[in-house]
């Protein structure tokens, strides 16, 4: 079956195949998948849109005969075939709701498996995908409650199966654990079933994306190192040790990373590689998960856009691809005339050639030592001029798997200014990026207890919490990211670049000003002069139900996306307002959920925000116009209310609604500088040269000029050290769970450095070939494992 993959995000989208986006299968589509080298498929299906009602659960013909065809497809491809149960989320209600689930699962696995009773066994039966079980209030049960639970359904699943006689007395069925969790506990439990149950076809599976700060780049779990490596090694050995090694098969039903485009590319690169070759080494089969980003269904051949995606995971499939320490190479002004060291990961492969673009280096210019590439300065040299960016792509050729590409950045420290805004859109800082590239932020109040939004880390959620803005000229933090930030609060800010630059920032969080300009009254009693009203749903702009002041209100009468739009031809001036008010009420029953937004000049709409109706009471709701892009904007006549579901709903009701020259309650000033001080000092001697090492000395004071002591321990970081240049007595290097550049550091202190206190050390450097010792200097403090 190895290698497999999933046709993910198709017979598991509800309602229907193409729900999600994926096209229509049809049979060239697997035929090119067994075309490309896949052996197996894992054909998700969601069941419960089409089915019939207790107590039959009769499975609707249609989908039934489109899954049958499918599979029927893969196996005249030669495929192996998993047929599951996927987002048939009802199966967890078997907690709470414990007999009429039970049954349910069992007529619907009956007919399933009925239908399917004659095939060979190169179709397998899946349970249930990540089956979890909860209470009435949809909150998890206990682990053991789980585990019982978890047996019950798949000893249920076996005796369906295997009843029906045929091929199905003999065919391979897959048992999860719960969540198809690859913890102890959960394959403790489901290797107590299987030993049990005594049949010698049956298979386990778990699902594996990773240590999951790098699986989405947070909390600082930016590079694919030993952390990421260990977690692969640990859950890969343990399935093999408890299973593999008993003669049970287990498979990897879904693998990959759950955000990969929030992962630096190189680091991608280097997990999927890992994963690959570390599965087959364990023999364990692996299903990729799989939407159409890899294998690119209306051509029927890779996709472009992760073609170096799909060579380097097929590469671990056989064996080992070249990577290096990074797919990144920063170009620093003032060193064009040293050599470049890049460290390959060569994973028992033989280099054969280095491109720097189209152009083959000499291998004159270039020599590899163990793992270590140095290129001679004369190589790059021409590159250090000119705007900051990539320059070049270097290929490092091997003699196997494909060529591993470099990316040569001409770059200087970037910079960051200042501002002062407002909350309410998303928070831009000025940012001349000069050719770095960012790789996390970092966020702490003053004390050094976690800022931002994320609670348990002071590193937010790379994509959703933040992101670079290279066009503009900016780093992008949501509009939420310092929400619940005390005013008066200090934020002090790292932006932390690929190049090992770090770059500080500090925030002051602010109450936002007043205005005494009165409130634009958009609907009072009656829409104001110039306003009028158009829709496509079921509205009263005069009713009296409900009234939350005057005499009217309007009545909405919630249908499948419908909307009211209010535009006007009397635009106002904007500029002086910052908020839209409303109130709202949503009658006896509440819940209903509406978006409201801004209506262009063009008569298009902007995107808006949703607000949720309260039951039985009049609510506020405050909508920063700069949250909906209609902040001083001289393009927005008018604001749009829509239902933003596609089912009828209660009525509800909305009244007085205002601009407001106030900010909404909950915004903030924001005032952001990069005059972050550190409270430590950094003085260097003069360079002398140990005769009798040969190495080059210079003695480093750090003192601390404050009246409070320092939080220790404190570290003193070597970045940016010239090439061929090594210093000799360092600790070790930079980590921090975060991109550093593998700096190395120095111990100063190991407790607080106390007021007015200076430590002195030596630094012990190799004297270079040629050109001088330079280096930026960075204190660390109060970071246990540096």
């Amino acid at each position: 079956m190895q290698p497999g993959t999933n046709w993910g995000n198709t017979f598991d989208a509800t309602p229907d195949e193409t729900s999600w986006g994926a096209p229509e299968t049809t049979q060239p589509m697997i035929q090119g998948l067994a075309a490309k080298g896949y052996h197996s498929l894992r054909l998700t299906v969601t069941w419960k849109d089409h089915m019939g009602s207790a107590p039959d659960y009769t499975i609707d013909a249609p989908w039934m005969n489109k899954v049958q065809q499918v599979v029927d497809w893969a196996l005249a491809a030669n495929l192996y075939v998993m047929v599951n149960l996927h987002h048939d989320g009802w199966v967890g209600d078997m907690g709470h709701d414990h007999d009429a689930v039970l049954d349910r699962f069992q007529k619907v696995w009956l007919q399933i498996a009925t239908r399917f009773k004659n095939y060979p066994n190169k179709l397998s039966f899946e349970s249930k995908n990540e089956p979890g079980f909860q209470d009435a209030n949809g909150k998890d049960l206990p682990k053991d409650q789980m585990d019982v639970l978890m047996d019950e359904l798949n000893t249920a699943f076996f005796h369906v199966v295997r009843g029906t006689g045929g091929g199905n007395a003999t065919r391979p069925l897959m048992l999860p654990p719960v969540y198809t969790s690859a913890d102890q506990s959960e394959l403790d439990s489901v290797k107590a079933t299987i030993t049990r149950l005594n049949d010698s076809n049956l298979m386990t599976t778990i699902h594996y994306y990773g240590y999951y700060p790098f699986s989405v780049n947070m909390g600082g779990g930016t590079k694919f190192d030993d952390k990421v490596r260990g977690w692969i090694d640990d859950a890969f050995d343990r399935v093999n040790t408890m299973f593999v090694a008993a003669g049970i098969p287990v498979v990897i039903g879904e693998w990959g990373l759950l955000s990969p485009d929030n992962v630096e590319r190189g680091e991608c690169l280097k997990y999927f590689e890992y994963v690959a070759q570390y599965d087959r080494k364990k023999n364990l089969t692996t299903m990729l998960w799989d939407t159409g980003g890899f294998y690119d269904r209306t051509t029927q051949d890779w996709n472009p856009a992760n073609l170096d995606l799909t060579k380097i995971t097929l590469q671990g499939e056989v064996g080992r691809a070249t990577t290096s320490e990074s797919d990144l190479l920063f170009l620093k002004p003032g060193f064009s005339n040293q050599d470049i060291i890049i460290n390959l990961n060569l994973n028992g492969n033989t280099l054969v050639s280095v491109q720097d673009g189209a152009t083959t280096v000499n291998p004159a210019d270039y020599t590899l030592s163990g793992n270590k590439l140095t290129l001679k300065a004369k190589v790059l040299s021409k590159y250090f001029t000119g705007a900051y960016g990539q320059k070049t792509t270097l290929t490092i050729n091997s003699n196997s798997g494909p060529a591993w590409k470099i990316f040569a950045r001409y770059a200087a420290p970037p910079v960051a200014s200042a501002f002062t805004v407002i909350s309410g859109g998303d928070l831009s800082i000025p940012t001349a990026f000069n050719g770095d590239v960012l790789a996390t932020i970092e966020s702490k109040y003053a004390d050094g207890s976690n800022a931002g939004p994320v609670g348990w880390s002071a590193f937010p959620n790379w994509g959703s919490d933040f992101h670079p803005d290279y066009a503009n000229n900016a780093i992008v933090l949501a509009n939420y990211f310092f929400s619940g930030a005390p005013i008066g609060s200090i934020v002090n800010l790292k932006f932390y670049f690929w190049s090992g630059k770090i770059l500080t920032y500090q925030i002051q969080i602010k109450a936002p000003p007043t205005s005494s300009i009165p409130d634009y009254v958009i609907y009072g009693d009656s829409l104001a002069y110039g306003w009028y009203d158009w829709g496509w749903m079921s509205y009263n702009m005069s009713g009296t139900d409900l009234v939350h002041s005057g005499t009217n209100s309007i009545t909405i009468n919630p249908s499948p996306y419908g909307g009211l739009a209010m535009p006007t031809w009397a635009t106002p001036d904007m500029s002086p307002y910052h908020t839209l008010t409303f109130w709202i009420n949503g009658g006896t029953v509440g819940g209903q959920y509406i978006g409201v937004g801004p209506i262009r000049s063009d008569s298009s709409w902007g995107n808006g925000t949703g607000v949720t109706a309260p039951a039985n009471t009049w609510q506020k709701i405050e909508i920063p116009l700069a949250s909906i892009g209609a902040e001083g904007n001289p393009n927005v006549n008018g604001f749009y209310i829509q239902h933003w579901r596609g089912v009828d709903e209660p009525a509800l009701f909305i009244d007085d609604i205002h601009l407001s020259a106030n900010y909404a309650s909950t915004a903030i000033e924001l005032a952001g500088a990069t005059n972050v001080a550190t409270p430590l000092t950094i003085t260097r001697s003069g360079y002398t040269l140990n005769r009798r090492t040969n190495r080059m000395v210079q003695t480093v004071t750090v003192s601390n000029p404050t009246t409070a002591a320092v939080t220790g321990p404190v570290y003193l970081e070597v970045d940016a050290l010239s090439n061929n240049t090594t210093l000799l007595n360092a600790t070790g290097t930079v980590s921090l769970g975060v991109p550093t550049g593998g700096n190395p550091y120095v111990l100063i202190a190991s407790g607080n450095l106390a007021s007015n206190a200076s430590v002195s050390i030596s630094l012990e450097f190799a004297v270079p070939a040629s050109g001088s010792i330079t280096y930026d200097a960075r204190i660390l403090t109060g970071i246990t494992t540096p």
